[in-house]
């Protein structure tokens, strides 16, 4: 409690002032408590006649007091005092800052873990300036929260670039925080345009903040859940091990699933990644997963009597906390896993014991909570908050809207996706060029105009609603976006542009008064489009989890594991259902987690294959429908020969240029690769077969590893990739198919167009068709008239 205490002392105050209020407010109170209180004027000239004294001895005992308490501060923090960096970019800005004008700002957020106190910080940038600028009246100001951490001059012979590093003092940081930077810019001592091309500074996006933190001692409270095992305020990729039995069973795996695909959803964009502990306990936080039957080796398990849910220190690391998940069989553990990941039940203290859980509803397709609806426009308003559709300034900050859809909409012979955009800004003083952009994923969609005035005409636009109401002008547009442009993770960008109007030398005064929005009714509507979906496409399973995620707790899902899975193979498992939970917003809860002998049972079901090269059979049941095969002969390629070849090629597959990259990666590696491939299920047309290999269990985490990267990800595609390191193949070898529905006339023009040799001998029948009937017509018309004929003879 002392060291707790006092790290707090240096969180809050962690100054020399308030250490002397307080040194001085004990001793007053010692020699108050040591007075003969005989009577009011004693007391006060007793004081009085003191008061010298006492300020001499409390001033003797500040430093004595500061140095103590900073010493025992010292001590308690070093043994669990770590250092890290968090970079612009990892803020959120992928390229380099640019601030313009006499003001010009930009603030980026981060956040500090609830189990952590700062007790010290720096911040590192790098600054480019204009040349132009006036050192004596011209500055950049670093704040932290709105608290001055520097100002930095701006002299001449610098202005190429400066590197610069500052302490920032630990009491200025909270839970949730902003950095931001100020260009105080000035270029003339006489009358000045506030947005002069002049006035700019540039800070590269590598600056960073090094903060030093101290771990804080938690209670053992399930209130605290999901943390300390994942903190929202964490911006690091999750390292979360699981502690399992030796061996453990199916059931129990799938159990661990379900939290894993729980963690994923909430680290979200950070990554997740699971560990696998079977022979002891990790120095960290970790999940212990255990039943009557089977427990982790070596770790003492209280007595379970019932589905329960406990937090306890874990004893290799006293700052660290164990989440024990216990249930007396396996499914009472489903039902503690379900507790904890559906959050139906108020949890609190160091343990709870579960009782009236209410099993969930099967989701239906499509209804994933982190999926836009398909079946109706969607408000902004349901995806966005309405604080974070306003903007302010004549230069705001994008507008961004992300936005998560079903990869398998079938967009063909669509215009675009409608969106019904309505819109809010300060009304401009004359016709000038200011405009809404509208972009979606860095793409240019639109440019609207927010004078009213068009370009060819000059005058007020006619064919948009504009209105006036409380000093704000409403617009109406509707906009297409186009289909090529939209994947399964998008996000649409509303960047408003001010023009800024020249009134002359010594008139142009910057007014901060300009304010925009996008409307919270404003509409995205997918519903006009049916999911129908071309196959092979890693690029579903890498982005969204499709086909897997089509119903959000993988009901219509099996995984295949090992007979004796290993734990780099159970660590893939758990890291593939993080990705699912991550992309739909839901737990893993209803997935079957089988053995190979069981897949008839599962024949109408997407089967994901987890296996390291040999302990699969099922690999070599299906190697003929996979793209690679892997034996003990070697890795074989399933490259079509002969005229088949000369089809593919015909089709745009060009084998000759995927033989060569494969083969090359292949040559290279060994067996030291892994590999992700997709091909039809042998046991169900239109379902999918995911198989994640490699040949040994580092390769076989390589994957999933390339899954947690964005510019890896992005080079899954096709029906096979192969991947070592940063080093990323795709192809696609094998047989199309499909897998949706489509309305029948569609249907028939899709088949059709996707067919040319169908499609040639249907012109040919249509043909042959018609010309038998005209035939037949010309034939009965011919008769008709002979037979008129004889009649008048």
């Amino acid at each position: 409690m002392n060291t707790l205490t006092e790290t707090d002392i240096v969180k809050k105050d962690k100054m020399k002032l308030s250490l002397k209020y307080a040194a001085r407010s004990s001793l007053v109170l010692a020699l108050v408590a040591g007075m003969s209180l005989t009577g009011h004027d004693q007391v006060y000239a007793k004081s009085k006649s003191s008061k010298a004294s006492t300020e001499q001895v409390a001033e003797k005992d500040d430093d004595a007091v500061s140095s103590s308490v900073a010493a025992n501060a010292n001590a308690a923090s070093a043994v669990s005092q770590k250092v890290y960096t968090i970079s612009l970019k990892q803020m959120g800005q992928d390229s380099s800052v640019e601030l313009r004008g006499i003001e010009g700002e930009r603030s980026f957020p981060f956040t500090v873990r609830s189990d952590e106190v700062i007790t010290s910080a720096k911040v590192k940038y790098g600054l480019a300036y204009s040349p132009a600028l006036l050192p004596e009246l011209s500055h950049l100001k670093v704040l932290v929260n709105n608290e001055l951490v520097s100002v930095v001059p701006l002299p001449k012979e610098t202005a190429k670039g400066i590197v610069r590093e500052d302490a920032i003092d630990p009491r200025f940081f909270a839970d949730f925080n902003q950095l931001k930077f100020k260009l105080i810019g000035h270029y003339t001592r006489e009358c000045e345009d506030p947005y002069h091309s002049s006035l700019w500074a540039h800070l590269s996006n590598t600056s960073y903040l090094e903060l030093t933190v101290s771990s804080l001692e938690l209670a053992n409270d399930l209130a605290l859940l999901p943390g300390p095992f994942f903190d929202k305020r964490d911006s690091k990729l999750l390292e979360l091990p699981f502690v399992l039995p030796q061996q453990a069973s199916l059931d129990m795996l799938r159990n661990a699933g379900s939290v894993a695909s729980w963690f994923g959803h909430l680290a979200s964009y950070r990554g997740a990644n699971f560990p696998v502990a079977t022979d002891g306990l990790p120095k960290g936080h970790a999940i212990v997963f255990a039943t009557s039957k089977e427990a982790p080796a070596g770790i003492q398990i209280p007595a379970i009597s019932g589905p329960t849910l406990m937090v306890v220190p874990n004893p290799a690391n006293p700052k660290a906390k164990l989440l024990l998940v216990l249930g007396r069989d396996n499914p009472e553990l489903k039902i503690a896993v379900q507790a904890l990941t559906l959050g139906q039940s108020v949890l609190s203290g160091p343990s709870a014991v579960i009782r009236d859980f209410k099993e969930p509803e099967l989701r239906n397709a499509y209804d994933a909570p982190n999926w836009l609806p398909t079946n109706r426009p969607v408000k902004f308003g349901e995806v966005l908050r309405v604080d974070d559709l306003q903007v302010n300034g004549l230069n705001p900050d994008t507008i961004r809207l992300n936005m998560r859809v079903a990869p398998d909409l079938f967009t063909w012979q669509r215009d675009g996706v409608p969106i019904d955009l309505r819109y809010r800004f300060t009304p401009r003083p004359t016709l000038d060029k200011s405009t809404l952009n509208v972009g979606i994923n860095g793409g240019f969609v639109r440019s609207l105009s927010l004078s009213g005035a068009e370009t060819e005409k000059g005058k007020i636009k006619e064919s948009v609603m504009l209105f006036f109401k409380e000093g704000h002008r409403f617009a109406q547009e509707e906009i297409q976006v186009p289909l090529f442009k939209i994947g399964a993770e998008n996000q649409l960008q509303f960047q408003f542009y001010y023009d800024y109007p020249k009134f002359g030398e010594c008139r142009d005064v910057y007014l901060d008064n300009v304010r925009s929005a996008i409307d919270p009714d404003s509409t995205i509507d997918f519903s006009a489009m049916p999911h129908y979906a071309t196959y092979p496409n890693l690029a579903y399973i890498a982005n969204a989890g499709f086909p897997f995620t089509k119903y959000a707790d993988l009901s219509q899902s099996a995984v295949v594991m090992p007979d004796r899975p290993s734990n780099e193979e159970m660590q893939v498992f758990f890291n593939l259902m993080g990705r699912m939970g991550e992309s739909t917003g839901y737990p893993v809860i209803n997935n079957s987690v089988i053995r190979a002998v069981d897949v008839d049972k599962h024949s109408d079901k997407d089967f994901l294959v987890i296996a390291t090269n040999g302990d699969q059979p099922l690999l070599k049941q299906w190697a003929k429908y996979m793209p690679l095969s892997m034996d003990e002969t070697g890795n074989h390629l399933q490259i079509p020969r002969g005229f088949i070849r000369t089809l593919y090629r015909w089709a745009g597959k060009d084998i000759d240029e995927v033989e060569r990259r494969s083969g090359e990666l292949l040559a290279k590696t060994g067996n030291d690769f892994g590999a992700m491939m997709q091909f039809e299920s042998p046991l169900s047309a239109g379902h999918s077969v995911v198989v994640v290999t490699g040949g040994n269990g580092a390769s076989l985490l390589g994957v999933t590893n390339g899954l947690s990267k964005s510019d890896l990800r992005s080079k899954f595609q096709g029906d096979l990739v192969l991947i070592k390191g940063n080093k990323v193949v795709d192809a696609l070898i094998g047989d199309t198919y499909y897998s949706g529905h489509l309305p029948v006339w569609t249907w028939v023009k899709w088949s059709l167009s996707t067919r040319p040799v169908i499609l040639i001998i249907f012109l040919m029948l249509a043909t042959l068709i018609v010309a038998t009937m005209l035939f037949r017509f010309l034939r009965r018309k011919a008769a008709q008239r002979l037979h008129v004929e004889d009649g008048n003879d």
